[in-house]
């Protein structure tokens, strides 16, 4: 049985966004002219992209309708209201179109060419806006169609640019709030994180300087400051503080234009440069946020690479031992307690010669996950190389230390890899344990040494047992 709630709730959604945004924007409409910002068509597209049970024929409905009550309420008539809500639609209806087809990476702008196909997008869908303007223009205005095709699209590129970066990356709600909890501890345990804030300080500053200085230069006066930003802050940050910034831009400039405009001047090519100005200046920062987005995601996967085994995903013994280095420094500063176990899987070799190496893999990679599933969060484990591993247990007493060897040497014992010829394959693993509660600093390798010592102790021993020492 279909459940239609989510359905319902997705087209309530809908339509409360589209009336919300819409209302907005006709209070941004300067006298005779379209609005300064209209946030409603990118947002809707965004809604729709990223909550799907929007994306449905009643959440279609539900947002025509919230087009048209928004209009009809601020004083258009029925007839007038319904061809620009046509007109809107039409625009979101052929961008959805198109960004359906993107990539989740580009979508998301988590790669360059992410801002050049939504740069695309925008300008199809404000374009298909642009052509049902002229309709518009001939029907309900009587107006020129060349001019209203120009203006229209002109306006709704400069809104898709401004507003579909932020509503494709800003974060969800909880995920928001989350975010600023976390700022508000760091803050918290140090001030100087606030220094983090500089740029932005700088933006509002640049906002202030086109206020009191003006002039056809006032336009380019945020650039540097949002280039700084662009650099400093999360892609999802940047779009933000671009669509703000923007939006402040269009309503003074807009404004300066207007009053200062000779009487009898048309405010229609002024009005068109000044927004398609302000969308140009939104992508050059929005381009180097994603960018650096990119080399940040490289350089994770790069040291990710460096750090972590290839085939089990576990640390490098290069990674581990100064991480195992910090802890035990840490534990012996506090006095506190250590657990130290080196284990290797029992007659590894003899698997690899009979079964080929392949399942050799396969046997490492399930024995690493089966010991996973044993540890906490807190715990260093590593691959050291070979069928060899390690792991360092902080914070926890003898008798728990060695039911935790236990328990992972029957966890590896029950685990079973179902070779090539369909044949189950079970393995065993010896564990050489050290518990210390160091008082003083004790090097990593010195403590590997000793538990390695133990290891091979349980190997003599007759294999698959841990020895404790």
């Amino acid at each position: 049985m279909v459940d239609y709630v989510p359905y319902l709730v997705g087209a309530i959604g809908a339509g409360i966004l589209v009336f919300g945004a819409s209302l907005f924007g006709i209070l941004t409409r300067p006298e005779g002219l379209l609005a300064v910002l209209w946030p409603a068509n990118a947002l809707l597209l965004a809604a729709f992209v990223r909550v799907p049970s929007m994306n449905t024929p009643i959440g279609w409905l539900a947002a025509f309708g919230g087009f048209m009550l928004a209009d009809i309420l601020t004083g258009s008539d029925v007839s007038k209201a319904a061809w620009l809500t046509v007109a809107n639609m039409s625009g979101v209806a052929v961008g959805l179109a198109l960004i359906s087809k993107l990539d989740p990476e580009d979508r998301n702008l988590r790669r360059p060419s992410g801002v050049l196909y939504l740069c695309l997008t925008s300008a199809a869908a404000a374009t298909g806006s642009g052509l049902m303007g002229i309709a518009v223009a001939l029907i309900v205005f009587h107006s020129d169609p060349v001019m209203a095709f120009v203006f229209w699209s002109s306006t709704e590129f400069a809104n898709y640019v401004i507003i579909l970066p932020f509503a494709m990356t800003v974060s969800r709600l909880p995920d928001f709030l989350n975010g600023w909890q976390r700022l508000a501890g760091r803050v918290r345990q140090d001030w100087k994180v606030l220094l983090g804030g500089m740029p932005a300080l700088s933006l509002a500053f640049s906002l202030v300087m086109v206020s009191f200085v003006g002039g056809p230069g006032a336009i380019v006066f945020p650039v540097p400051a949002l280039l700084w930003c662009a650099l400093s802050y999360r892609l999802s940050v940047v779009s933000v503080l671009i669509t703000l910034l923007s939006l402040w831009l269009m309503i003074v400039l807009e404004l300066d234009l207007l009053a200062n405009l000779p009487e009898g001047a048309d405010p229609y090519y002024g009005v068109i440069s000044t927004r398609l100005g302000i969308a140009m200046l939104a992508l050059g920062p929005l381009t180097v946020a994603s960018i650096d987005r990119a080399r940040s995601a490289l350089v994770e996967r790069l040291d990710h690479a460096a750090n972590h085994d290839y085939l089990t995903g576990l640390l490098t013994r290069g990674a581990f031992m100064p991480l195992g280095q910090e802890m035990v420094d840490r534990i012996a500063a506090q006095k506190g307690r250590l657990t130290v176990m080196v284990m290797d899987l029992d007659l590894f070799k003899e698997i690899n010669d009979s079964h080929g190496h392949a399942t050799g893999d396969r046997i490492l990679i399930e024995v690493a996950r089966v010991i996973q599933r044993n540890l906490r969060g807190t715990d260093l484990f590593a691959r050291l190389g070979g069928e060899e591993f390690a792991i360092l247990v902080p914070d926890i007493a003898k008798v728990d230390a060695q039911g935790l060897a236990q328990r992972i040497r029957k966890a590896v014992e029950q685990a079973s890899i179902v070779a090539a010829n369909d044949v189950p394959i079970h393995t065993t693993v010896s564990i050489g344990l050290l518990y210390r509660q160091p008082d003083q600093p004790i090097r990593i390798d010195t403590l590997l040494n000793e538990a390695d010592r133990a290891m091979y102790e349980a190997k003599e021993n007759g294999r698959n047992r841990v020895v404790a020492r």
